[in-house]
C-alpha cells in the first residue's frame, strides 16, 4: 500500500485487514506440507539426539496427531515468514523516513540471523546434551520413559530461551541508537548484567552446567559485542571545548570597551543604565552544560 496525503483511516484499516489475511493465508498454506513432511524429520531428529536404548512414547491415542499438527503449524509460520515480512513491510514502509527504514531493516535482518543462530545452537548442541544427561540416570530397574509431547515441549522451550538470549543485543543496540540507554551505563553495570545473564541461563536450561554455559557464554560474548558496536552508533552529543568562552550580546547602550566581570553580572542586569541581554540560545546551552557564562 502506498500511503498518500488523502488516504483515510478506513483505507488504512482495509489495507491492514488485507495484510493480515495474506499473512494468515500464507501460514495456512505452508502448514499443509509442514504437517506432512516434518513428522518423519522429527523421528530422525529424535534418533539423533537420544542416547542408545532411549525411545520416546506417547500416552494418549491422539498425541502423535497433535504433535504432527503442532509441528505443521510451526513449520508453516517459518516457511511463510518471507511472505509475512514482505506484506508487513509494504504496509509500514510508506509511513517511514529513510533512516527509519534502514533501522527497521537492520532490526529484521539481525533478528532473523541471531534467532537462527540461537535455535541452531539449541537443537544441535543443547538438546542432545540434555537427552544424554537424562539417559545417564538409567540403571537396572530404572528405565527412562519419555513422552513425545514432553520432548517436543522441552525442545521448544530451550529453542525459545536461546532465541530470546540471542535477541537481547538487537534490542540493546536499538535502545542505544535512539538514546534510551547509554553505553556508559551498560559498562558501569557490566558485572550485574553478566550475573543476570548466567542466572537466566540457569533458569532457562536443565540443571547441568554444560547447557547453562552454552547459553550464558554466548550471551556474554554478544553483550560485549553490543557494547563495542553501540559505542559507534550512539547518538553524538554536542561537545564543546572545555575552554570555550561564551560571548554576551550587548545592547547599543554599552560600548565595546565595557568589560563585565562575573561579579558584576547581577548588578548589570538590574542596572537601568547598562541593561544588556544575553543571547538566549547561548545562555541555554551554557546552562545545560552547567558552565558559567563569561563575558568579553
Amino acid at each position: 500500500m502506498n500511503s498518500t496525503p488523502g488516504t483515510s483511516l478506513l483505507d488504512h484499516l482495509d489495507a491492514f485487514r488485507s495484510t493480515l489475511l495474506w499473512c494468515l493465508g500464507a501460514v495456512v498454506v505452508m502448514s499443509v506440507p509442514g504437517s506432512i513432511f516434518t513428522f518423519p524429520l522429527l523421528m530422525r531428529y529424535v534418533a539423533f539426539v537420544c542416547p542408545p536404548g532411549v525411545e520416546l512414547h506417547y500416552f494418549t491415542p491422539f498425541e502423535p496427531l497433535i504433535v504432527q499438527l503442532e509441528l505443521g503449524l510451526l513449520t508453516g509460520c517459518v516457511l511463510s515468514l518471507p511472505v509475512i515480512l514482505v506484506k508487513l513491510w509494504s504496509f509500514v514502509a510508506p509511513g517511514l523516513y529513510l533512516h527509519e527504514k534502514r533501522w527497521v531493516l537492520f532490526f529484521i535482518i539481525s533478528s532473523l540471523v541471531l534467532m537462527s543462530m540461537g535455535v541452531a545452537l539449541s537443537l544441535g548442541a543443547v538438546v542432545p546434551i540434555v537427552m544424554n544427561f537424562s539417559g545417564s540416570f538409567a540403571a537396572d530397574g530404572l528405565k527412562p520413559v519419555i513422552g513425545l509431547g514432553a520432548f517436543l515441549k522441552m525442545a521448544a522451550m530451550l529453542s525459545a530461551g536461546f532465541a530470546i538470549v540471542f535477541e537481547i543485543p538487537v534490542a540493546l543496540l536499538l535502545a542505544i541508537r535512539f538514546g534510551i540507554v547509554r553505553v556508559e551505563s551498560l559498562q558501569k553495570h557490566r558485572p550485574l548484567i553478566v550475573v543476570i545473564l548466567f542466572v537466566g541461563a540457569a533458569l532457562l536450561t536443565p540443571p547441568d552446567i554444560i547447557s547453562q554455559l552454552l547459553m550464558g557464554l554466548p550471551g556474554w560474548i554478544l553483550f560485549e559485542l553490543t557494547l563495542f558496536i553501540g559505542a559507534g552508533i550512539a547518538p553524538r552529543q554536542n561537545r564543546e571545548d572545555e575552554t570555550e568562552e561564551y560571548p554576551v550580546v550587548l545592547s547599543s547602550a554599552v560600548t565595546p570597551e565595557t568589560v563585565l566581570t562575573e561579579q558584576d553580572t547581577t548588578a548589570c542586569r538590574t542596572s537601568d543604565s547598562q541593561l544588556h541581554y544575553v543571547d538566549d540560545i547561548t545562555y541555554r546551552r551554557a546552562a545545560r552544560k552547567k558552565r558559567k557564562i563569561r563575558h568579553i
